[in-house]
């Protein structure tokens, strides 16, 4: 069991180009250390750590906007519905994972880049969760506005820093026993495909995850690395990657076709792509490159649900598990 459960534990617990691109969003859990008043959960206090150090709270927050789907899509993990999410069409496109919807009555605040402050101060929120990079132009009005909490997302390894923001949210909220209990079941989950997969003599099985969309007219795919939250979710399980390409921060390698030469032999090909712009099964079906892969020719290529989304919480790598078991039949 990794470090991040004992933690758990013993606290108490283009359009899909530009959809992804700031749908990427939200490394470290703590931080430089800004002042924040109030002891850590005591006389009803909280204090969370977070990637600009401690916010204080007087009580547990009731009221909160989230500007990056993926807190919004830990809030739902924990029962909890936001006052106010940014894009909640986006949200809605690319996040599936069961228990993950958003209510017809959350108010859509803008943008994630530029969201509406003046909507955001009319919902009266006694909490902001924001991306730490995205948000920072913004900081200092959000902050006039309710107490913010700013994670990041990519900081290595990016699955025990999900859990550990997602802990950090949790206690923001008073619902540090969900939080644990939600991220127990990827491990459950994770062990649970592995011994399918034994069952079915498919265990260490190799595959490459992908992300295809359409940009400037030419299909575009983002290869995740072991660096990548999704790819680390799925390793739980015992499979290996079979993409060792260059990682950028958020643990991708963006490619053409031609790079996808570099899957490793033996590997199934998954994949997630909008059902608008698909382009495995448009652009490149007819393209000779791709016709040429082993993972094509030997009948490998997998679609994973288009609203698997590859960069999110633990509703999340639930789902890419789910969804992992299922196109590899076990």
């Amino acid at each position: 069991m990794r470090r991040i459960r004992r933690t758990l534990a013993t606290g108490g617990t283009a359009v899909a180009l530009m959809l992804t691109a700031v749908a990427c969003g939200s490394g470290t859990v703590g931080g430089t250390g800004e002042k924040a008043g109030g002891a850590e959960a005591t006389n009803g206090k909280v204090s969370i750590e977070t990637a600009r150090g401690k916010v204080a709270l007087d009580k547990p927050a009731k009221k909160v906007v989230t500007l990056e789907w993926t807190y919004t899509e830990e809030l739902r993990a924990l029962g909890v519905t936001p006052v106010g999410n940014a894009d909640n069409k986006g949200y809605k496109t690319w996040i599936t994972a069961k228990g993950a919807d958003l209510p017809k009555n959350v108010t859509d605040v803008g943008d994630r880049n530029e969201p509406s402050l003046e909507k955001i101060k009319a919902l009266q929120p006694d909490l902001i969760v924001v991306d730490d990079d995205r948000s920072k132009a913004n900081l200092k009005p959000l902050r006039e506005i309710a107490p913010v909490a700013s994670f990041k997302y990519t900081t290595k390894p990016q699955l025990e820093t999900m859990e550990k923001n997602f802990t950090e949210l949790a206690k923001a909220v008073g619902k540090e026993d969900k939080a644990a209990e939600v991220t127990k079941r990827i491990d459950t989950e994770a062990a649970d495909l592995k011994k399918r997969l034994e069952k079915a003599d498919k265990a260490g099985m190799k595959y490459a995850l992908a992300q295809g969309f359409t940009a400037n007219g030419s299909a575009s795919i983002r290869m995740l690395t072991d660096d990548a939250f999704s790819a680390q979710v799925l390793n739980l399980a015992g499979l290996k990657n079979g993409w060792k390409g260059k990682s950028d921060a958020w643990g991708m390698t963006t490619t053409g076709v031609e790079g996808l030469t570099k899957v490793e032999k033996d590997s199934n090909f998954l994949y997630v792509a909008a059902k608008a712009d698909n382009p495995f099964t448009g652009e490149l079906a007819d393209n000779a490159v791709w016709k040429g892969l082993d993972f094509v020719k030997e009948d490998k290529v997998r679609a994973l649900d288009p609203g698997t989304w590859l960069f999110g919480g633990p509703l999340s790598a639930l789902q890419v598990l789910d969804e992992a078991g299922k196109a590899l039949k076990v």
